[in-house]
């Protein structure tokens, strides 16, 4: 059996590049990554202006991404 060592190379097998990446995903990578950068939901934040939905701000300014997810689905899922 051989490795193809061009995967970890391009960064498909335990950590993804940065923005561009170096290399086009090889052929043989089993799981490529899409993506040449990944960022963490808490690092992302919505800055434009509140989302809403008829008077209700869904989504404030300010809001990262991990939150503004959490507050759409207990907007459209409330706890019962």
């Amino acid at each position: 059996m051989t490795t193809n060592n061009t995967c970890k190379k391009c960064g498909c097998q335990d950590s993804f590049m940065v923005s561009p990446a170096p290399c086009p995903t090889p052929v043989d990578c089993p799981t490529p990554q899409p993506c040449s950068e990944v960022l963490d939901a808490q690092c992302v934040i919505y800055t434009g202006d509140p989302i809403m939905c008829n008077n209700d701000i869904v989504i404030p300014t300010n809001t990262t991404m991990s939150e503004a997810i959490q507050l759409l689905v207990s907007y459209f899922c409330p706890a019962p």
